[in-house]
């Protein structure tokens, strides 16, 4: 009787244990939800540069990212802009970059990863003849004779006899001595040692007065300018280096010629 309950046991093992091992280790893979072009997307992201070999933040929807300067550094273009909501994309449809829709394609549902892109999927390149190199140290005249259309584009107004003006150039008073239509004497008038702030930008340029020399129509005056790199203008122009005894002031967009960087995190998926 006994050895019958045992073939009755070794019996019921053989049919139960493979059913549970196929049970344990075979199962349906989820079908993920893969983003084709044309579907809406719904994502967290956070974009970022690497300036002087540092990342840097230009963007982002994550109020944990725009509010921690400390780990997240801003680039200078940084704009915060809440409310933090995650960001609605139909993919291809052209309101984001070409790299970053491309970058998405095959992605999945619950998903997240790092986004490369190069500036031809991005902002393009940059335009070289927007760049201009400037000497740190140099010298301009006291008294300055410029056409009408000259002083015109370096003011943005028309002269006016006795008006004292602010040179956008070199952040210190000029004074129109004359203008008879065609032509426009000025008097640039620093102080001597005084430090002036070009364009009205923030602290990142600045020219400081080091010497008049000379007497009269024949005095110049010497300067020397600090530049930090990656600084704002409010020209909407933007300092892209400073090397030895140069700086350079760019017309271009700030994030044209970069490679950009995009952290995303897929949140849904709908075709």
């Amino acid at each position: 009787m006994q050895f019958r309950n045992l073939i009755i046991l070794l019996m019921a093992l053989v049919i139960i244990v493979p059913v549970a091992s196929y049970g344990a280790y075979h199962y349906v893979q989820p079908k993920l939800t893969v983003v084709k072009t044309g579907d809406n997307v719904t994502l967290w992201y956070y974009g970022y540069i690497i300036i002087d070999g540092n990342p840097q933040i230009f963007d982002t929807n994550m109020a944990s990212i725009a509010n921690n300067n400390t780990s997240y550094p801003k680039a200078p273009d940084f704009k915060y802009h809440p409310p933090f909501t995650v960001l609605n994309d139909t993919v291809g449809s052209g309101s984001m970059i070409t790299g970053f829709d491309n970058g998405l394609v095959g992605m999945a549902k619950g998903q997240s990863g790092i986004l490369t892109i190069p500036p031809s999927l991005g902002y393009g390149s940059e335009n070289t003849s927007l760049i201009t190199k400037y000497n740190i140290n140099g010298s301009v005249p006291t008294y300055q004779l410029l056409n009408n259309s000259t002083f015109k584009a370096e003011f943005g107004v028309s002269p006016h006899q006795g008006e004292t003006l602010k040179s956008p150039s070199y952040g210190w008073n000029v004074y129109v001595l004359s203008d008879n239509g065609w032509y426009v004497e000025i008097e640039n008038e620093p102080a001597v040692g005084n430090q002036y702030y070009p364009y009205t930008s923030s602290k990142g340029l600045s020219i400081i007065a080091e010497n008049i020399t000379g007497s009269g129509s024949n005095s110049s005056i010497s300067y020397y300018t600090s530049a930090v790199n990656g600084t704002i203008l409010s020209n909407t122009s933007y300092i892209s280096g400073v090397s030895g005894s140069y700086y350079y002031i760019n017309g271009n967009s700030f994030l044209a010629g970069k490679t950009l960087y995009f952290y995303v995190d897929i949140v849904t998926v709908k075709s």
